[in-house]
Order: structure tokens, then sequence, then C-alpha cells
């Protein structure tokens, strides 16, 4: 029998913006079609992905402490949204915090954007219900966050923002995958973080030595292949956008705007390979 109380928990809630619009137009067979949306809907989680850590553990960073072998995850998905919730450990923070971050940049690709909240409180989460002081918090921030906003008064930013406290608790954690990991996850505004998907979103070569080992050709073939991925994201979100709706426009400028910063990435990264191959080759005895 499951102990019914309430435990100190980190809490994540992350939402698909535009939804409505995205029902309307599969019911009006303008747009998605129902099946599409369902599993559109499934990006955000599902009982598998709860299962996965009871049968195998943590996903990332699997040396970390922590104190269930399952880290005490729970999701909770209904319609639009989702709930999860891990133990208060180092391996239950950034395991929440990669499920999050994975749902929102398979959902980027498809064009949908995201909002949410990350936070700790108190919460009861099982499979079937979710009550708690820790998750109305989530629930209500998410409404209020503020990250990259272009104006003092913006709020509602398409983003998942991450709590201070959460953020001080991987700052003071003393686990250096975790905080490796958790860098790679989030950008930082100067006063709010957030959860950044667009990061992963750069093309990447190793350079061995003085000597270049690069294959130029290659890698800016790779370099192109990004740079094409990025615009049809680009594509993608704005073709979900009720253009006569400002709000929405407004918070697809913010993905946009984001990819545009990848795009410029991809043109320095051309830039570095077209360098790279004007060395001579490395001599060799």
């Amino acid at each position: 029998m499951i102990d019914m109380e309430f435990k100190d928990k980190f809490i994540g809630f992350v939402d698909i913006l535009g939804w409505k619009e995205l029902v309307k137009a599969a019911e009006a067979g303008t747009g998605m079609t129902l099946s599409t949306l369902i599993e559109v809907a499934k990006e955000l989680g599902t009982p598998e992905d709860r299962d996965r850590y009871e049968k195998h553990g943590p996903r990332i960073c699997r040396n970390s402490a922590c104190t269930q072998r399952d880290l005490g995850f729970r999701l909770t998905q209904i319609s639009d949204c989702v709930i999860v919730s891990s133990e208060i450990s180092p391996a239950g923070i950034i395991n929440l915090v990669d499920h999050c971050w994975g749902a929102v940049i398979e959902l980027l690709t498809k064009g949908i954007m995201c909002r949410g909240y990350i936070t700790r409180g108190s919460v009861y989460h099982t499979d079937t219900e979710i009550i708690g002081s820790g998750y109305h918090e989530a629930l209500d921030k998410e409404a209020q966050v503020t990250a990259f906003k272009n104006d003092a008064d913006e709020r509602g930013t398409p983003f998942v923002e991450v709590d201070p406290v959460i953020c001080n608790y991987v700052r003071d954690c003393g686990d250096q995958c975790v905080k490796k990991m958790f860098s790679r996850y989030v950008k930082e505004d100067g006063k709010v973080t957030a959860l950044f998907p667009f990061k992963r979103l750069q093309h990447s070569f190793i350079i061995a030595g003085f000597g270049h080992t690069c294959n130029p050709e290659e890698e800016k073939r790779s370099n192109e292949n990004l740079r094409r991925r990025i615009e049809k994201f680009k594509v993608r979100v704005m073709a979900l956008v009720d253009l006569s709706n400002s709000n929405a426009v407004i918070k697809a400028e913010h993905y946009v705007k984001a990819l545009d910063a990848q795009l410029e990435e991809c043109n320095k990264s051309d830039e570095m390979i077209d360098m790279l191959s004007s060395f001579p080759p490395k001599r060799t005895n």
C-alpha cells in the first residue's frame, strides 16, 4: 500500500502553447489529424517513461547520489500538459530536468512551443493522483514566466523557467556530472534561468592537435544539413501560429529569434572550417 503523505520533491510542469487552436484545426480538418495530436501529446511523457526509471534507474548521471532507484519519479500527462516529480537528490533533479528538456526539444522539431516551470515543494504524487502546494506553485508560475523577455512588462514567454531554488541546489550539490548536464540544458539571461533546447542545434567538429583532421567538405555538408533543419523548424513554428493573435505572434518571435541565433552559429562554423582548411596539412615523418 502506498503511503499517503505529502513529500518534499522536485516538480516540473510543462504546457503546450496554442493547444486549443491545434484542436480546433484538427476538428475542422484543416490542421493535424486527431491521431497526430495524440502522438504530439505523448512527447510530454508516457507511462513507459515512468516504467524506465522503475526498471533501469537514472537515465543520465547514473552514478549520482539518489535515495531510490526509481528516483521517486512520477508522471501525470493530461491533454496538453505534463506534471513530473522526483526525489530530492542530485540524480533526482537532473533526470527530471532531462525529461522536461527532452519533451521541449521534441516538440520544437514539430514547430510546437512550450512553457512551464520547475520548482521544489510539497506534493503527493502517484500514478493517478497529484495534490500539493508544490504542484500549485509550478502551475501558477507557469503563466508568469519572464525568461528572455523583450520588455519589462512581458509575461508568459515560451520557455520552461527554472526556480532559483533549483539552480542553488545544483550549484551546491557538489556533483560535477549534474552541474555539467544542467549547464547544457539551460540558459541564463542575468536574472532568470530557463531550459534552452536551441543549444542542441549547433554543429561541432574536433580538431586534433595543431594539424586538423576534419574533412572540410564533409563538415560543411553536415553544417548545411543542420542549417536546413533549423530553417524547417522556423517554418513549422510560424505555420502553427495564429497571425491574427498578437500574443501568439510575440511568443513565436522568441523561438524565431533563438533559431536565427543558431543559424548565425552555422555561419560562424563555416567560417571556422574555411579558416582551418586554409592551413597546410600536418606533416608526418
